[in-house]
């Protein structure tokens, strides 16, 4: 049983540790909503700070820069290892909910209400993947895992590709609508990585591990969760810039 998020296929690589408590579902809900609760207080924080003066103007960049970085090295440690996971999935939402807070004011300032209405959508995909999962109406084959492999694939690749090539000042974006297209190809392969997810934590809960994989599942979907929301902002921006 696998699983197309990178942070719970590191799962399978983990080495067996042996706890006195077993994995449950509610668990995995309260831990990832305290992943997300902290992400948010943090971003609110911090904002709150910027408004009242108390951050300075000037510090905003330096601070997104040591955010992301700190996001990126927590979220490989909580990972990778399962001692470490707690600690290190904290620091990841409170490093993330600063990035995503100020991405937020950014993308709701140019299309204001947009930010509440990623929140209401990424709710109601997260939702109806989970009932789609639970009932059986998407089963995770494995003709489905080489699909959701072979998209990842490509994804990654064409980030790269577009990362390369806008150090040379050439735009793979060339059109509107070629990049609505491209961001909902991004929230439906977002929302089918959950059902994989899903299929995970299934297996950690009933494969009676410990529950201090609880937070490494954590992570994971709240990374799958913070990549259906931010990819929506910018969907929700585009059609909104597009009606102006």
């Amino acid at each position: 049983m696998r699983t197309t998020n990178p942070i719970l296929r590191t799962l399978e690589r983990s080495e067996v540790f042996e706890g006195s408590e077993a994995a449950s579902y509610r668990g995995i809900v309260l831990k990832t909503g305290l992943l997300l609760g902290s992400a948010i207080l943090s971003g609110f924080l911090f904002l709150f700070g910027l408004t009242e003066g108390w951050i300075a103007p000037e510090a905003v960049i330096p601070a997104l820069i040591v955010s992301v970085i700190v996001a990126l090295i927590s979220v490989i440690v909580a990972s990778r290892s399962v001692r470490l996971a707690a600690p290190f999935a904290m620091l990841y939402a409170l490093s993330e909910g600063i990035v995503l807070g100020l991405i937020t004011v950014m993308f709701d300032a140019f299309a204001p209400g947009v930010a509440l209405a990623a929140v209401i959508a990424t709710a109601a995909i997260f939702t109806v993947m989970l009932f789609l999962y639970s009932s059986r109406t998407i089963r995770v084959t494995p003709r489905f895992r080489r699909i959701m492999y072979a998209v990842l694939l490509g994804i990654l690749l064409f980030s790269v590709l577009g990362l390369v090539l806008s150090l040379f000042n050439i735009n793979l974006m060339f059109g509107s609508p070629l990049i609505l297209v491209i961001s909902g190809v991004f929230i439906v392969f977002g929302a089918l990585m959950l059902t994989l997810d899903f299929e995970r934590a299934e297996s950690i809960v009933e494969g009676g591990m410990d529950r201090a994989y609880e937070w490494m599942v954590a992570v994971g979907l709240m990374v799958t969760i913070v990549w259906i929301y931010v990819e929506l902002l910018r969907f929700l921006a585009i059609i909104a810039n597009s009606r102006r």
